[in-house]
């Protein structure tokens, strides 16, 4: 049971990185204000890989160090609040009601309703801009994912 929770979790953090990765990539070739994929990831991962590793392999580093690690989950907070609001300018900037409240990230809970929204709602802008009508079935039964702020 141990092993299909820890590969789950695995699983889940290798899918969320991927996916994570290309949408800021997609973004980043839209508008290169935008960070890109490595910039958004690869501080996150060596901020929790390099102090959690340090703190448990090298007997000099004090136990202590490996609170660092939360930097990295300080950082992927401000790249998915800089996210929401880049998603709030595209709505924006087309005349469209901006549908995300970035600041529910602090919020925990709301943090993953947050997310869910951005998934629905930035597949929703590139469907508007291209004229695709796309039925969201997830967003369909679960309203408040869609519903504008």
């Amino acid at each position: 049971m141990t092993r299909v929770i820890l590969l789950s979790v695995l699983t889940g953090l290798l899918y969320y990185g991927y996916y994570k990765w290309v949408i800021q990539d997609e973004l980043k070739v839209h508008d290169q204000k935008v960070w890109s994929g490595a910039l958004c990831l690869v501080p996150f991962v060596l901020g929790i890989a390099a102090p959690l590793l340090l703190a448990v392999f090298d007997p000099d580093v004090p136990g202590w160090f490996g609170r660092f690690a939360f930097l990295g989950v300080l950082w992927i907070y401000i790249v998915q609040f800089r996210l929401y609001r880049e998603i709030n300018r595209l709505y924006e900037a087309q005349g469209w009601q901006a549908p995300l409240v970035s600041w529910w990230i602090i919020v925990p809970g709301l943090n993953l309703v947050v997310g869910l929204r951005q998934i629905h709602f930035l597949s929703e802008y590139w469907a508007r801009l291209s004229d695709t009508p796309v039925s969201d079935p997830i967003a369909e039964k679960l309203p408040f994912l869609s519903a504008n702020a």
